[in-house]
């Protein structure tokens, strides 16, 4: 699996200190125990202050699906009970028949037992408080006792994802269908390395393959039950959240139904915190204190200032005066989360704020002033704070603004898809460092950082299955690359490929075709191959660049925050 590989870091990437990963964890939108700010404002006459969400844990989801495209790696055994299940389940996903004369019908029962495919488990998590086609990366694994050598190149059909729990080591119960997951599976490109970053050939990941197909139940409990009580925290949030759709529901005296609102459906983790930070009165003068109250206490450095942010936040326009005074505090900490909450709420001068934590070298709240600036809707003054980092000096740095541009759908970020869903190809042509920089969870992308990229002879690189070759002696103008099928032992004839890192790309992973003038558009090579030949042309210097694979903190930098909440309860 990838997390054999986590440890592959090279060049810029390295030399992350745990003291750095600290200050680097995102305090916005976390929520601080009750027993530690029981007597905050920013606790007190709060939603929070009354309930609890019920069912924020992630929900494993597993299934069974097919794996196409193995060559002769793969195999037709298939358990029974397994067998008839698989077989319904491509039936209801695909098209088996065609109504073109001549073209050749292909049933699911002749697909599995096709030395070509092979049946794997499916399993994946689904996010707390998930909505619908959210994405998740899924790990797919042959069935044990099955005569399968190997999913490297293969591709997931669409398989259903059902809930389940284990209820003895050999026994468990399944639910309905909450995703379905579907994609190129990638293996450890670095199979041959050391015992480190050694890979089982019959385990991979779908990267962002898994989708949720219905929202998650997401509802407040009530610590003590009371219809009014409910009824008037329903009340509170749907004037907070108007729209035309009913946010929340008190069904009972005991909890309230949330539906995430079309706005935060990206950011279900931030609708939530907001949620049980709002008051439950809008009185105007209670607004004015708790604001002046709020300015107050943020600035002691014990105070849960992420939460004091969310509360300044959900009190509106109304705080943005005392905010304001609070932007130029000279305590970083002050400033940056009352920045956030002004930002949140459309302030300018906030996102000005935000620009400068992001900017400054070694500032506490670098990194989380980055991913802020990726939320400013409307504001563009965020996008050009973040394009300005691109030419940071230090590439941690430079990668997390390229996240937030992406999240932004910033339109600096030239991004190509190859081969359909194969992977994206991002350049950053203006970035003051040369660097590949490669994701291994999300989503598939190569993003390349500087000009004028490319492989320079001479060159000699051969995958370790000999999928593919690329080698150039010395002073030639040109590449060399051949391509052959491992499982026919078939070969190409020599094919010319550009020194060019972008060209040379798009012809490795595009799907492999000859253009009219037989010249090769694709060599059809997958994610996980052409990261590796990425990755030993620049260990070997033949490209002009380093390589930076996602870094296992990743998730500490650029991810969401983790919610409250009580034990998962759903089936």
């Amino acid at each position: 699996m990838l997390r054999s590989f986590v440890g592959i870091i090279v060049a810029a990437s390295s030399g992350c200190t745990q003291e750095h990963e600290n200050k680097a964890k995102i305090e916005v939108g976390v929520t601080h125990t009750e027993s530690q700010f029981a007597k905050s404002a920013a606790y007190r006459d709060t939603i929070g202050a009354l309930t609890y969400y019920d069912g924020m844990g992630p929900m494993r989801v597993r299934g069974y699906g097919l794996v196409v495209g193995l060559g002769k790696n793969g195999s037709s055994d298939c358990p029974r009970p397994i067998y008839d299940r698989l077989v319904q389940s491509l039936y209801k996903h695909h098209r088996f028949s065609s109504s073109i004369v001549g073209e050749r019908n292909i049933s699911p029962e002749q697909l599995i037992a096709d030395p070509d495919t092979a049946v794997v488990l499916v399993q994946g998590e689904i996010p707390p408080a998930a909505v619908e086609e959210t994405r998740f990366d899924v790990g797919v694994m042959a069935l044990p006792g099955t005569q399968t050598k190997s999913l490297r190149g293969g591709r997931l059909f669409t398989a259903d994802l059902e809930v389940f729990r284990e209820v003895s080591p050999s026994a468990s119960i399944s639910g309905q269908v909450l995703a379905m997951a579907a994609g190129p599976v990638f293996l450890n490109p670095f199979a041959e390395g050391d015992a480190a970053t050694k890979s089982n050939p019959l385990e991979g990941i779908v990267v962002g393959g898994g989708f949720v197909v219905k929202d998650r139940r997401v509802r407040l409990v009530l610590t003590q039950p009371s219809y009014p009580k409910a009824r008037q925290i329903q009340d509170r949030i749907n004037s907070q959240f108007s729209g035309p759709t009913k946010v929340a529901d008190a069904l009972s005296p005991s909890f309230i139904q949330l539906h995430v609102p079309q706005e935060y459906r990206d950011d279900t983790g931030h609708f939530l915190a907001l949620v049980r930070s709002l008051y439950l009165t809008r009185d105007p003068s209670f607004e004015a204190s708790r604001a002046a109250t709020l300015a107050e206490e943020i600035i002691h450095p014990a105070a849960p200032h992420a939460q004091i942010s969310q509360c300044f936040e959900g009190l509106g326009r109304a705080a943005l005066p005392k905010l304001n005074e609070l932007y130029a505090h000279n305590k970083d900490y002050v400033s940056f989360h009352a920045a956030v909450a002004g930002m949140r709420l459309g302030d300018h001068v906030a996102c000005d704020c935000l620009a400068m934590h992001a900017a400054k070298v070694d500032g506490e709240f670098r990194y989380q002033a980055i991913r802020a600036l990726a939320e400013a809707k409307g504001i563009g003054a965020a996008a050009v704070a973040l394009r300005k980092l691109l030419h940071d000096s230090d590439p941690r740095v430079q990668i997390a603004a390229y996240e937030a541009l992406i999240k932004r759908n910033d339109p600096t970020i030239e991004s190509i898809p190859i081969a359909g869903d194969n992977f994206v190809l991002d350049h950053i042509p203006d970035a003051s460092t040369n660097f590949i920089y490669v994701k291994r969870t999300g989503s598939r992308r190569i993003a390349m950082f500087g000009d004028k990229l490319q492989c320079s002879p001479p060159v000699l690189y051969r995958a370790p299955d000999g999928s593919v070759t690329i080698n150039a002696a010395a002073g030639e103008e040109e590449l060399t690359v051949l391509r052959s099928v491992v499982a026919s032992g078939s070969m190409s004839p020599p094919i010319p490929a550009p020194r060019a890192l972008p060209p040379l790309i798009r012809l490795l992973g595009n799907e492999a075709a000859i253009a009219s003038g037989g010249t090769a558009t694709g060599l059809g090579l997958d994610y996980g191959a052409v990261v590796r030949a990425l990755y030993y042309l620049c260990q070997n210097h033949a490209i002009n660049a380093n390589f930076i694979l996602e870094q296992p903190n990743a998730a500490e930098l650029f991810g969401p925050a983790q919610l409250a909440g009580r034990p998962e309860s759903e089936l």
